[in-house]
């Protein structure tokens, strides 16, 4: 029987935490990490961004997270800590917030109703001194028009996974209103093309912002 490292619980948990709604996420950090890595491994997803058919494959590829293991227990936190923060601010109005984190870079996606609130969303995340940078791509507008694709979200993951020279295990994205956001880290250059050019060719994706960041993988 195989057992599992703590960094690989915490790289699975993170994966399944943010595939939650932000007020799912945090109740579910309020848990026991033991209890928690059990529950996210074997529960069906309400919400999700995974291809049944490749969820064992994103398990082994978790070898090829560009990430320290340190690197990867900050990103569980910030994403935590910034779901906590947006819930406890009531002028956020954060309903239709996403928060992509990957190596303490952070990127805000989703939509919300004004200006103002898109603002009010930057300054609260951007409290925790442990993110490197922040993109704000918040679409401001008919939230009830620009819901989170999740539909979207699973076919971008399938063809990802599937797309030959991309390590989908290193990218992070969501879909608002067919508004695809992609980020994380690709390993090259072509790496990076290839992901933006998978994502643009699948079905009902109307644009894409990429925050891919070319880092070479540490030998």
């Amino acid at each position: 029987m195989k057992v599992l490292s703590m960094a690989l619980i915490a790289r699975l948990l993170e994966e399944r935490l943010m595939r939650y709604p932000l007020h799912a996420r945090l109740f579910c950090t309020r848990l026991a990490w033991p209890a928690m890595a059990l529950l996210m491994a074997t529960a069906p997803l309400a919400e999700a961004q995974v291809n049944p058919l490749s969820a064992l494959g994103r398990v082994v590829s978790t070898s090829m997270d560009a990430r320290t293991r340190e690197e990867v227990a900050a990103d569980t936190e910030i994403a935590a800590a910034a779901s906590k923060q947006l819930l406890e601010d009531k002028s956020a109005e954060w309903a239709g917030v996403t928060v992509l984190v990957f190596q303490r870079h952070v990127v805000l996606s989703g939509a919300v109703k004004t200006g103002e609130v898109k603002q009010r969303v930057e300054a609260v995340v951007r409290k925790d001194r442990r993110i490197r940078s922040l993109a704000n791509e918040l679409m401001v507008g008919n939230v009830g028009s620009l819901a989170r694709d999740t539909a979207l979200e699973a076919q971008i993951n399938a063809a990802l996974t599937a797309a030959s020279g991309v390590s989908s295990v290193n990218m992070r994205w969501s879909a608002t209103g067919g508004h695809v956001i992609l980020m994380g880290v690709a390993q090259s250059a072509r790496e990076a093309s290839s992901a933006q050019s998978t994502v643009r060719g699948v079905g009902g994706v109307k644009s894409l912002k990429s925050h891919l960041r070319v880092v070479a993988r540490k030998k």
